[in-house]
């Protein structure tokens, strides 16, 4: 049997979407919050987390060119 938990495994892929949900959710509950008058470093910072997440998604991604190869 494989581990799961291996790069490029269906958990490693798993806890990169995990981590951009999370984040999408805070930057949700951040804006919410800036609504109602508490800081705006709140959704500011889940942004970068959002960008972040889906840095680490994309880097993750085959390439095309080891593909070819």
């Amino acid at each position: 049997m494989q581990n799961p938990f291996r790069d490029g495994g269906p958990l490693d892929i798993a806890m990169g979407l995990l981590a951009l949900l999370l984040s999408a959710v805070l930057l949700w509950m951040g804006i919410q919050m800036a609504q109602h008058g508490r800081s705006w470093w709140w959704p500011l910072t889940a942004g970068v987390m959002v960008v972040l997440s889906l840095n680490g998604l994309y880097r993750r991604r085959p390439s095309k060119r080891r593909s070819r190869q």
